[in-house]
Protein backbone atom coordinates (compact mmCIF):
# COMPACT_ATOMS: atom_id res chain seq x y z
CA UNK A 1 0.00 0.00 0.00
CA UNK A 2 1.29 3.54 -0.74
CA UNK A 3 2.45 6.02 1.74
CA UNK A 4 -0.47 8.14 2.83
CA UNK A 5 0.42 12.06 3.10
CA UNK A 6 -1.04 14.90 4.16
CA UNK A 7 -2.01 16.67 0.79
CA UNK A 8 -3.99 13.29 -0.13
CA UNK A 9 -6.60 14.47 2.69
CA UNK A 10 -6.67 18.14 2.16
CA UNK A 11 -6.54 17.27 -2.12
CA UNK A 12 -9.68 14.76 -1.01
CA UNK A 13 -11.98 17.66 0.70
CA UNK A 14 -11.24 19.92 -1.56
CA UNK A 15 -12.97 17.46 -3.99
CA UNK A 16 -15.37 16.63 -2.05
CA UNK A 17 -16.86 20.12 -1.13
CA UNK A 18 -15.96 21.61 -4.70
CA UNK A 19 -18.18 18.89 -5.99
CA UNK A 20 -20.83 19.24 -3.19
CA UNK A 21 -21.09 22.98 -4.70
CA UNK A 22 -21.38 22.44 -8.26
CA UNK A 23 -23.22 19.27 -8.54
CA UNK A 24 -25.91 19.75 -5.41
CA UNK A 25 -25.75 23.28 -4.15
CA UNK A 26 -23.90 23.48 -1.72
CA UNK A 27 -26.01 20.85 0.05
CA UNK A 28 -22.94 18.77 2.43
CA UNK A 29 -21.87 15.57 1.70
CA UNK A 30 -21.26 12.44 3.98
CA UNK A 31 -17.30 13.62 3.62
CA UNK A 32 -17.47 16.94 4.84
CA UNK A 33 -18.67 15.23 8.73
CA UNK A 34 -16.07 14.53 11.54
CA UNK A 35 -17.01 11.65 13.11
CA UNK A 36 -15.41 12.25 16.77
CA UNK A 37 -14.00 9.90 18.91
CA UNK A 38 -12.30 9.63 22.08
CA UNK A 39 -8.47 9.38 22.00
CA UNK A 40 -8.47 7.10 24.91
CA UNK A 41 -11.64 4.78 25.14
CA UNK A 42 -11.98 5.03 21.21
CA UNK A 43 -15.68 5.70 21.77
CA UNK A 44 -18.25 7.81 19.31
CA UNK A 45 -18.45 11.29 20.79
CA UNK A 46 -20.47 12.48 17.46
CA UNK A 47 -20.78 13.39 13.97
CA UNK A 48 -19.98 16.97 13.49
CA UNK A 49 -20.07 19.70 9.78
CA UNK A 50 -16.99 20.82 9.14
CA UNK A 51 -15.82 24.15 7.47
CA UNK A 52 -12.02 23.62 5.54
CA UNK A 53 -9.56 26.30 6.90
CA UNK A 54 -7.37 28.12 4.65
CA UNK A 55 -3.50 28.63 5.37
CA UNK A 56 -4.53 32.65 5.39
CA UNK A 57 -8.04 33.37 5.58
CA UNK A 58 -8.03 36.57 6.98
CA UNK A 59 -9.04 38.34 3.55
CA UNK A 60 -11.51 35.73 2.59
CA UNK A 61 -12.93 35.94 6.19
CA UNK A 62 -13.79 39.85 5.54
CA UNK A 63 -15.15 39.35 2.04
CA UNK A 64 -17.52 36.87 3.34
CA UNK A 65 -18.84 39.44 5.86
CA UNK A 66 -18.69 41.96 3.27
CA UNK A 67 -21.08 39.49 0.87
CA UNK A 68 -23.52 38.85 3.93
CA UNK A 69 -23.76 42.77 5.13
CA UNK A 70 -23.98 43.64 0.97
CA UNK A 71 -27.74 42.31 1.02
CA UNK A 72 -30.75 41.43 3.08
CA UNK A 73 -31.94 39.42 0.57
CA UNK A 74 -31.02 35.45 2.12
CA UNK A 75 -31.36 33.80 -1.60
CA UNK A 76 -29.24 35.91 -3.00
CA UNK A 77 -26.31 35.80 -0.62
CA UNK A 78 -26.69 31.44 -1.06
CA UNK A 79 -26.34 31.96 -4.46
CA UNK A 80 -23.30 34.34 -4.15
CA UNK A 81 -21.96 31.97 -2.01
CA UNK A 82 -22.50 28.72 -4.15
CA UNK A 83 -20.83 30.50 -7.27
CA UNK A 84 -18.22 31.53 -5.53
CA UNK A 85 -17.32 27.92 -4.06
CA UNK A 86 -17.66 25.78 -6.53
CA UNK A 87 -15.43 27.54 -9.09
CA UNK A 88 -12.05 28.08 -8.47
CA UNK A 89 -12.07 28.21 -4.61
CA UNK A 90 -11.63 24.46 -3.52
CA UNK A 91 -9.09 24.23 -6.68
CA UNK A 92 -5.77 24.96 -5.10
CA UNK A 93 -5.34 22.29 -2.36
CA UNK A 94 -2.18 24.20 -1.36
CA UNK A 95 -4.32 27.19 0.27
CA UNK A 96 -5.70 25.02 2.76
CA UNK A 97 -3.88 23.51 5.93
CA UNK A 98 -6.45 20.74 6.44
CA UNK A 99 -7.69 21.96 9.85
CA UNK A 100 -11.12 22.46 10.06
CA UNK A 101 -13.54 24.18 12.42
CA UNK A 102 -17.11 23.50 13.79
CA UNK A 103 -19.69 25.45 15.57
CA UNK A 104 -21.62 24.79 18.65
CA UNK A 105 -24.23 26.33 20.69
CA UNK A 106 -22.40 28.23 23.45
CA UNK A 107 -22.18 26.13 26.59
CA UNK A 108 -23.97 23.20 24.88
CA UNK A 109 -23.48 19.97 26.65
CA UNK A 110 -21.03 18.64 23.24
CA UNK A 111 -19.13 22.07 23.15
CA UNK A 112 -18.09 20.76 27.02
CA UNK A 113 -17.12 17.89 26.09
CA UNK A 114 -15.46 17.93 23.13
CA UNK A 115 -13.44 21.07 24.39
CA UNK A 116 -12.63 18.84 27.62
CA UNK A 117 -10.52 16.53 25.50
CA UNK A 118 -7.99 18.59 24.18
CA UNK A 119 -7.20 15.25 21.84
CA UNK A 120 -9.19 13.67 19.95
CA UNK A 121 -9.56 11.01 16.70
CA UNK A 122 -11.82 12.26 13.58
CA UNK A 123 -12.63 10.35 10.93
CA UNK A 124 -14.06 11.28 7.47
CA UNK A 125 -15.08 8.92 5.12
CA UNK A 126 -17.49 8.80 1.63
CA UNK A 127 -17.79 6.78 -0.98
CA UNK A 128 -15.53 3.76 0.06
CA UNK A 129 -12.67 5.89 1.22
CA UNK A 130 -11.52 8.00 4.31
CA UNK A 131 -8.78 9.47 6.44
CA UNK A 132 -8.26 8.98 10.32
CA UNK A 133 -6.21 10.73 12.31
CA UNK A 134 -5.45 12.60 16.15
CA UNK A 135 -6.61 16.07 16.17
CA UNK A 136 -5.67 18.65 19.35
CA UNK A 137 -8.85 20.92 20.06
CA UNK A 138 -8.73 24.31 20.87
CA UNK A 139 -11.44 26.90 21.30
CA UNK A 140 -11.74 30.09 18.73
CA UNK A 141 -11.84 33.76 20.12
CA UNK A 142 -14.26 35.88 18.33
CA UNK A 143 -11.25 38.72 17.61
CA UNK A 144 -9.33 35.44 15.79
CA UNK A 145 -9.62 35.26 11.98
CA UNK A 146 -10.13 31.75 11.69
CA UNK A 147 -13.11 32.59 14.13
CA UNK A 148 -14.47 34.94 11.96
CA UNK A 149 -13.69 32.56 8.85
CA UNK A 150 -16.02 30.35 10.61
CA UNK A 151 -18.88 32.19 11.67
CA UNK A 152 -19.17 34.12 8.46
CA UNK A 153 -18.95 31.05 6.23
CA UNK A 154 -21.54 29.89 8.26
CA UNK A 155 -23.55 32.76 8.16
CA UNK A 156 -24.65 31.71 4.71
CA UNK A 157 -26.14 28.73 5.25
CA UNK A 158 -28.07 29.80 8.39
CA UNK A 159 -29.73 32.95 8.12
CA UNK A 160 -30.19 32.96 12.44
CA UNK A 161 -26.71 32.67 13.35
CA UNK A 162 -25.82 34.81 16.33
CA UNK A 163 -22.33 35.38 17.37
CA UNK A 164 -23.08 34.22 20.73
CA UNK A 165 -21.78 30.56 19.72
CA UNK A 166 -18.53 28.53 20.14
CA UNK A 167 -16.38 27.67 17.57
CA UNK A 168 -13.78 24.92 17.73
CA UNK A 169 -10.45 24.58 15.66
CA UNK A 170 -8.76 20.93 15.50
CA UNK A 171 -5.81 20.78 14.59
CA UNK A 172 -4.88 17.28 12.60
CA UNK A 173 -1.76 15.65 13.81
CA UNK A 174 -0.57 15.27 10.08
CA UNK A 175 2.19 12.37 10.84
CA UNK A 176 -0.39 10.21 12.04
CA UNK A 177 -2.70 9.98 9.12
CA UNK A 178 -4.40 6.77 8.29
CA UNK A 179 -6.71 5.71 4.72
CA UNK A 180 -9.88 3.98 5.48
CA UNK A 181 -11.30 2.17 2.94
CA UNK A 182 -14.31 -0.19 3.30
Amino acid sequence: MDKIGWSDFVIWQCSLRQRNFRMFGGKPSEGTVANIFDSKTKKDLCGIRTVLMEKNCTNTAKMFEFMIKQTHEPELRFDKIVKFLSSEYYNTPNDFDGSFTATFEKNSDLFKKISKKKKLNVQFFERGTGFNFPVSVSRLKKIESKWKYTFWHNSFFNNNLSENIEIVHFIPTKNAIREVTD
